[in-house]
């Protein structure tokens, strides 16, 4: 559910703009808000997981951003839309510890490393969304009718799993606060940073630059999350593997130069075809390295496991944060275009410093 949220959300982001005649510049303020808050958002999200357990915050979260999905529909100007991601970035925020706590608890009763593939579970979710607002943008079905129900019909499914969710995981959640990276957390923090920075860059600008550089109608534009997503759920599947198999420096060269190649295709090519297999190269790109940077912080020598989880999540959410602001004032002097050359900046960064990590699982 967390994903289909996003995935409708940044499908919609190009119907948005052009509704409200937005540049590049100030729909980037509200790709930041979102972002920003969510972040803001984290201290509040450990306390109450901490409190009450993580099953009412997950639902909590999600409900929120169900909320402010609705009402970006019907947002007059920039200035309600700007409150509106507000209110989103809370409700993401909120539910991503809320979920990610829930995910520990499963991984710690079940024995086996899990977080892969429950990410994954999000970027399928994202899949979902994405390909739903593919659908009906297609069919013509405008933002004030599709918001409000997908709004509903998620909000409807958290509702019916709520239930069925473990009661008892009010655990340790002391990842959820903000942690200044020192030492021997600098390499996995700064990995992180551009990690999520291709995560998020990607995620909010795909179907952006596809409607706007590709020259893609709105139905082609939602597909590029489509791709993005769906490459990225399949990667996660086989992530804990591969990161067995290589060792996190080796997962994170492959992963830099897999967003590289991606990002370069796309942006060389600005046509829709090869901008949508580019986008998907990023998603494979990007898939993997994020759990297994949380794995690293969480085992630095001499940092407590909490703490060291911090200090990457608060460097990757720094990194989600820019890419709003970064891409869309630089998009306004140079173009979208090149732009979002940007991720592939970050992905060449994780290609070149990743392997300093060595052999580690």
């Amino acid at each position: 559910m967390l994903g289909a949220i996003d995935g409708v959300w940044v499908s919609r982001l190009p119907a948005l703009k052009h509704r409200l005649a937005l540049d590049d510049g100030r729909l980037g303020i509200v790709i930041f808000c979102v972002t920003a808050v969510a972040l803001l958002s984290l201290p509040v999200a450990g306390w109450l997981s901490a409190r009450y357990g993580s099953r009412g915050p997950a639902a909590l979260g999600l409900w929120l951003a169900c909320g402010a999905l609705a009402t970006a529909a019907f947002v007059p100007s920039l200035g309600p839309l700007v409150a509106t991601a507000c209110v989103l970035g809370a409700g993401l925020g909120i539910a991503d510890i809320g979920v990610n706590t829930h995910g520990v608890e499963l991984e710690r009763r079940a024995g086996r490393p899990l977080l892969s593939p429950l990410h994954a579970a999000w970027s399928f979710g994202l899949l979902g969304g994405s390909a739903l607002t593919a659908v009906v943008a297609a069919a013509g079905v405008g933002v004030r009718v599709q918001l409000p129900a997908a709004a509903a019909a998620l909000a409807a499914i958290v509702a019916v799993a709520l239930p069925r969710m473990l009661a008892e995981t009010a655990a340790d959640v002391e990842s959820a606060h903000f942690a200044l990276p020192r030492g021997a957390l600098a390499l996995p923090a700064a990995l992180m940073f551009c990690a999520f920075f291709v995560e998020a860059s990607a995620m909010n600008w795909s179907a952006v630059f596809l409607s706007g550089p590709a020259g893609a109608g709105a139905a082609l534009a939602a597909v590029a999350v489509v791709a993005y997503a769906g490459a990225m759920g399949v990667a996660r599947l086989v992530g804990d593997r591969l990161t067995a198999r290589w060792g996190i420096g080796g997962l994170a060269l492959r992963s830099g130069s897999i967003t590289c190649m991606g990002t370069l295709l796309a942006v060389a090519t600005s046509s829709p075809g090869p901008a949508l297999v580019g986008f998907a190269l990023v998603g494979v790109g990007c898939a993997a390295i994020v759990p297994a940077l949380f794995r690293v912080g969480g085992s630095v020598p001499g940092v407590s496991q909490g703490a060291g989880i911090a200090a990457v999540g608060t460097a990757g959410y720094l990194g989600g944060l820019l890419n709003g602001p970064l891409i869309g004032f630089v998009a306004r002097g140079v173009g979208l275009r090149w732009a979002v050359g940007a991720i592939a900046i970050a992905g060449l960064v994780i290609a070149l410093l990743g392997p300093r990590l060595g052999s580690r699982r």
